[in-house]
């Protein structure tokens, strides 16, 4: 038997597809080694574990999650980025749901720096609202909150009546917009 090498990058790469396609439940030290053609011992010389594995997913399918809402900001502003950037984060729970899945696990630190960017493309595009502090924190919480509900209704099929989901996630938008737009200029100092 030819003895594969491997590194934390491939294992994490291997660990991420293996959740998009199989389920973050399906993550186990054994299936990824198999994958890799290498015994699951190997795996330990790089994680730590089957916790140190999922936090690793976690992690990258953080980073991949802002750098496509990173990327769906650039060259827009307000209403038009606070829309692609939601668009975006639903695009990304359907088409990688396992990896989306991960995200939600606990993250390693207060100050893991994948939330932080994700946060961070958010606050940016709330901050040309006018909204600072407090308010902004608050406000964007409940932007993430908001969209974060939907998708986990929508891929967890909760949305069982023949309307159309995508008309459904536009008019959350709007009430998103249409409350920056309301939102008292005061309370934002």
């Amino acid at each position: 038997m030819v003895r594969q090498r491997i590194d934390l990058e491939h294992i994490i790469a291997c660990a991420v597809t293996l959740v998009d396609h199989e389920g973050l439940d399906e993550l186990i030290l054994a299936r990824v080694a198999d994958e890799l053609g290498v015994q699951a011992s190997a795996l330990y010389n790089h994680v730590e574990g089957l916790e140190g594995l999922r936090r690793a997913v976690a992690s990258q399918s953080r980073d991949n999650l802002a750098g496509a809402l990173r990327d769906a900001a650039v060259g827009r502003a307000g209403d038009a980025a606070l829309r692609e950037v939601a668009r975006a984060y639903r695009d990304f729970a359907r088409s990688h749901p396992g990896q989306y899945a991960s995200t939600l696990l606990p993250a390693s630190g207060p100050t893991d720096p994948a939330h932080a960017a994700i946060a961070g493309v958010l606050t940016r595009i709330l901050e040309t609202y006018g909204l600072v502090g407090d308010r902004l924190v608050h406000t964007a919480r409940v932007v993430h909150s908001a969209v974060h509900g939907f998708v986990t209704l929508e891929a967890a099929d909760s949305f069982t009546n023949p309307q159309d989901s995508d008309e459904t996630f536009d008019q959350l938008l709007d009430f998103i917009v249409r409350g920056l737009f309301t939102t008292p200029r005061e309370l934002t100092a």
